[in-house]
């Protein structure tokens, strides 16, 4: 039996979520030997094809439902997949874990003390005694570099952006936020590692531009010192957005910008370049792996060069739609159907 820890589906749907969610709806259609255990009833965003079973047990989530409660319900013969990236230590459960990146130690000020305290010593565990997943090679050196491991030991499992194909329009969001000029999107958490401030600053570099900056998502707990200033004309933060608004916000805009300094593979680019939105990207971290020549590329560090890059996609329809063509095809090259397929693979050696 493969039990899947189904606290994910207690979240809200970010970038981790939404990789559980899309892995785990399509590996269960590849699998009659799947029960997903979670530590309470599953949010109305995800739909599961099988029941998720919920153990609130006295209120305990999180990960003290993980280290207590969890580890009862796999039995001795049973395959505990954590795609979440934690799990139960101190146990001798098999267990595959998938850990999406060690950005928490590379980017330490951007979270909450608690935070890295516990990955540390959950993820510290996993990478020596289970078997390890992750999204790209990056990821897989920077655990490695992190934890003292071979990077070889790790499968890779791509994350992907062909759910976004499935969502509706509610092209009306441009209406409602009166986005009437051309503008340049960013999505993402206020974590401070997305480097946020940095693409508010190089657009205030411009002189009078002609377009819009506009940053959709939020901030969470985990995340320290995420407050933006977005004052001034042109910077527009919307907050929270319907997926469907999202989507019609990708097909609307001029391009999409990912000025991230850390990620371990990113999937809003991915999303963007699916929906045929020209992507310019930071030049570091996973995302040339990823995007490879769909994109083009800034120094996230320097403003200066980020507003070079504003300034030359909004200016250049051609390079917009050499970007739109390459990010098409370069999106085509991940599908969550086959990393759940690959994943299986993983599943099926962790299990012998």
């Amino acid at each position: 039996m493969i039990v899947i820890n189904g606290r994910f589906t207690t979240q809200n749907i970010t970038g981790v979520q939404r990789a559980s969610y899309e892995i785990v709806r399509r590996l269960i259609g590849l699998r009659d030997d799947i029960r997903v255990v979670s530590p309470a009833s599953p949010l109305s965003e995800y739909y599961l094809p099988v029941d998720v079973v919920p153990g609130p047990f006295g209120g305990i989530g999180g990960h003290a439902w993980e280290q207590t409660v969890l580890r009862t319900l796999v039995g001795p013969r049973d395959l505990l997949l954590g795609y979440g990236g934690t799990g139960p230590i101190l146990s001798t459960i098999n267990q595959v874990i998938v850990i999406h990146d060690a950005n928490y130690i590379e980017g330490p000020a951007a979270y909450s003390a608690n935070f890295r305290r516990a990955y540390r010593i959950i993820q510290g565990w996993h990478a020596s005694r289970s078997h390890i997943c992750t999204v790209s090679g990056w990821s897989a050196a920077s655990i490695g570099a992190a934890f003292g491991v071979d990077p070889a030991r790790m499968d890779i499992i791509p994350n992907a952006a062909d759910h976004v194909l499935e969502l509706g329009r509610d092209p009306s969001v441009l209406l409602r936020q009166e986005l009437v000029r051309p503008f340049l999107l960013c999505v993402g958490s206020a974590n401070p590692n997305k480097n946020f401030p940095r693409v508010i600053d190089a657009y205030k570099l411009l002189d009078a531009p002609e377009f819009d900056l506009v940053i959709v998502g939020g901030g969470a707990a985990v995340f320290a010192n995420a407050a933006l200033n977005t004052d001034g004309d042109g910077i527009r933060q919307l907050g929270y957005v319907t997926d469907e608004e999202l989507r019609s916000l990708y097909e609307a805009a001029s391009a999409y910008v990912m000025p991230s300094l850390l990620e371990g593979f990113g999937i809003p680019a991915v999303e963007a370049m699916t929906l045929g939105c020209p992507v310019i990207a930071s030049n570091v971290s996973a995302l040339p792996e990823v995007c490879g020549d769909a994109a083009l590329y800034f120094d996230p560090l320097d403003p200066a060069d980020i507003a070079r890059a504003m300034l030359q996609i909004v200016g250049d329809a051609a390079l917009r739609d050499t970007l739109r063509a390459a990010g098409i095809v370069r999106a085509a090259r991940y599908s969550w159907q086959h990393s759940a397929e690959l994943l299986n693979d993983v599943l099926n050696r962790a299990s012998e």
